[in-house]
């Protein structure tokens, strides 16, 4: 598989898609919330839906952990893209991203805007890693999940796997 993004240009990405954002209203409760667009093609036979996870592990350095900033599943596997925002629609099974932390300047967000698209706020350069997997089956995974269901999903029913590598600049 392939998978591309008009959101990403020589290897960095847009910053209208995290924190730098000049529209403060897709900023909630500190939080990026316009997700990117996302195309894929060269997709194997046997295909039976699509998950996407979007990780900062740059994120290490700074907080202890990889970051969890966009989980996808039960994607059709018909399509073959993700629009500008898409996340914020409603139309998509989004799971729990990292900013679901429940101490410190992350507790007391609400469940809205933490299970959706939680995009780049880096107070520095960060790579990051969008990857989209072709499963056999269609996990019916309910809106909320979080990242172990997912991983667990990928390891036991991916087909196939593509990576989409970006720098977000602090």
């Amino acid at each position: 598989m392939k998978l591309t993004s008009k959101a990403m240009t020589n290897g960095y990405m847009d910053p209208e898609y995290g924190i730098k954002t000049t529209d403060e209203s897709q900023i909630k409760c500190g939080i990026p919330q316009r997700s990117f667009p996302l195309e894929w093609d060269d997709v194997p036979e046997g295909t039976e839906s699509f998950a996407i996870i979007c990780m900062d592990y740059d994120n290490v350095e700074d907080e202890g952990v990889p970051w969890v900033h966009w989980l996808v599943s039960d994607i059709d596997k018909d399509r073959r893209s993700l629009e500008d925002n898409e996340a914020a629609k409603g139309t998509l099974i989004q799971g729990m991203t990292s900013w679901a932390l429940p101490y410190g300047p992350y507790e007391d967000i609400p469940a809205e805007y933490i299970a959706n698209y939680g995009g780049p706020a880096p107070g520095r350069p960060h790579e990051y890693e969008v990857e989209i997997y072709a499963l056999d089956i269609k996990p019916d995974l309910e809106p909320g999940f979080y990242y172990n269901k997912i991983r667990k999903i990928t390891q036991e029913h991916a087909i196939d796997k593509a990576v989409l590598k970006f720098i977000y600049e602090g």
